[in-house]
């Protein structure tokens, strides 16, 4: 068996097989995630299922744009007209090359009017409904000498939402996330709270967004509402939990301001006021919230440092019983990007977005106190985050990331990973290693290999660890299935090998999507553990 893991490895890594990959790159610029390990889930599905978005629209709905990309794109327009190129959309404020280039396979530059003329409304009505067949067929482990083998059909899981859009508002029915300021009062769904990039300093607020992934629990079930015109918006919802809501806010030409109102029978009555400024290069953001008797804030800055740099900074107050959780936060970061002024082009591909700089550098440190009440008031946390990308040719790329984590209450924990990634055509190839020290070392390494494109997707890996101490995890972002994002834990002893193949079929207006995810895992002492996932999805 060694010799046929070594075997494959070889051949996998001499085929240099690697391609970008257009939703995980969009993913890790919109989450401000480092790694996709960092990624929230939603951002993936709802890229994965996204259309093409209309920038020359007067309808356009926050999600894959901000609040004041939408409102900069309005102001721009009526000035200017429709925008005719990605070099036009670079020009307006808000966007710049890296947005652009990050989001152009989601954005259409489709125009319906004349210069100086006006869109008519339209209406629109869209539907959603996806299941999906999970652990479906074996699961085998060996007892002595013989296989034992089970497997059942587990319950389908399932999301669905309707949604339209009318002369007299939008209307949501089914599942959906509400997302508005900082996340301090009204926030469901993922979080990531990670501070490992200069763009996660500030939150993408996605307001009331249809949800696109399969996991319910942290979403919201019900229905909402929303109107608006050009500068203000109100929304309201109601879920079948008995949550409800309210928000409103002023949409200008340099930012914004908005107030939000919710209930809940967990939390009771929460309120919070928050802003957001785009002046001269500054985007700045704060918020402020009150439940149960408690106080938090939060407020964020970023800003351009020369051609090529930016700088970002936070402070956080957040007491624990705003929070619920058993310790308090506050907290002071800072962090600083830099790309180099120079260019390289992708290999195997032409027009605008087939450059991208020489290199990235950035480095974010975030210090906090995290006090128990009447336990541990003196608990301190310093993480400080360096990551390094380097596009060495137009194929091959290196990126690099070391992790320093602090506590004055349990042992320190230094990580460093190297990915090396040859890029051309559909196909792609990573090579990660990644070691760890906290109460021992570490050590986890993986050589991925695949094919996608717009109909078919299919990825192989390859996985070997070293991990005797659970202080010393090192989480492995895993291709599954869409809606069963999957970040698992590596400890112990062993190897792993995972295939995962893709299908879309359209057939009109209905979408068929089947997935196929098989994986067998070993670990020194340990019962093996090989597994097979179906999922079959339809969309409307």
């Amino acid at each position: 068996m060694r010799r046929f893991f070594a075997g494959v490895l070889a051949a996998l890594l001499f085929t240099q097989l690697y391609a970008q990959d257009d939703i995980l790159r969009a993913a890790l610029y919109l989450s401000g995630a480092s790694s996709e390990e960092e990624i929230d889930q939603e951002w993936i599905q709802r890229l994965e299922g996204m259309g093409k978005v209309r920038i020359n629209s007067n309808r356009i709905r926050p999600g894959l744009l901000t609040d004041y990309q939408i409102a900069t794109l309005a102001d721009y327009r009526a000035r200017q007209g429709d925008i005719l190129s990605w070099e036009e959309l670079m020009l307006v404020d808000g966007f710049g090359r890296e947005a652009v280039e990050a989001m152009r396979p989601f954005l259409s530059l489709e125009s319906r009017r004349l210069p100086g003329t006006v869109d008519t409304v339209r209406t629109r009505a869209e539907a959603l409904v996806r299941t999906t067949l999970k652990n479906v067929g074996i699961k085998a482990k060996v007892t002595g000498e013989y296989w034992r083998v089970g497997g059942a059909w587990r319950n389908p899981d399932w999301t669905a939402h309707a949604e339209a859009d009318t002369r007299i508002g939008r209307f949501v029915l089914g599942d959906f996330n509400v997302r508005y300021g900082e996340g301090l009062a009204q926030w469901s769904g993922f979080s990531m709270e990670s501070l490992s990039t200069v763009d996660a300093f500030i939150r993408r607020a996605s307001s009331i967004a249809p949800v696109w992934s399969y996991t319910s629990s942290s979403v919201h079930r019900g229905g909402a509402y929303e109107y608006g015109g050009q500068h203000w918006r109100a929304s309201a919802w109601g879920t079948l939990t008995k949550v409800f809501g309210t928000h409103a806010e002023y949409l200008g030409r340099w930012g914004h301001a908005g107030t939000t109102v919710a209930w809940s029978p967990s939390e009771g009555l929460s309120v919070s006021l928050e802003g957001r400024l785009n002046l001269r290069g500054i985007d700045a953001m704060a918020e402020v919230a009150c439940r149960s008797r408690a106080v938090a804030g939060k407020a964020s800055a970023r800003w351009k440092a020369g051609d090529n740099g930016k700088l970002a900074v936070q402070a956080r107050v957040i007491p624990s019983r705003f929070s619920g959780k058993k310790n308090g936060e506050y907290a002071l970061a800072a962090g600083y990007a830099l790309q180099s002024g120079q260019w390289k082009s992708l290999a195997g591909k032409t027009g605008f977005g087939s450059s991208v700089p020489s290199y990235k550098l950035s480095f974010t440190l975030d210090a906090a106190m995290l006090p128990v009440g009447g336990v541990d008031p003196r608990r301190l946390q310093i993480r400080a985050y360096g990551n390094w990308d380097w596009q060495i040719a137009p194929a091959w790329a290196l990126s690099v990331r070391l992790t320093e984590r602090y506590r004055n209450y349990e042992n320190p924990r230094t990580a460093l990973r190297a990915d090396i990634r040859f890029a051309h055509g559909p196909w792609l190839s990573v090579l990660r290693g990644e070691a760890v020290r906290c109460k021992s070392w570490g050590l986890l390494s993986y050589l991925e290999g695949g094919y996608k494109n717009e109909t078919l997707s299919s990825y192989l890996r390859f996985t070997a660890f070293s991990i005797p101490e659970w202080a010393d995890r090192i989480y492995s972002y895993e291709r599954d299935a869409p809606g069963t994002f999957s970040v698992p834990a590596y400890s112990g002893k062993g190897i792993s090998a995972s295939l995962v193949a893709g299908y879309k079929l359209r057939l009109g207006r209905v979408t068929l999507k089947a997935n196929l995810r098989g994986a067998y895992m070993l670990r020194v002492g340990r019962e093996s553990t090989p597994t097979l996932n179906f999922q079959l999805q339809c969309s409307l």
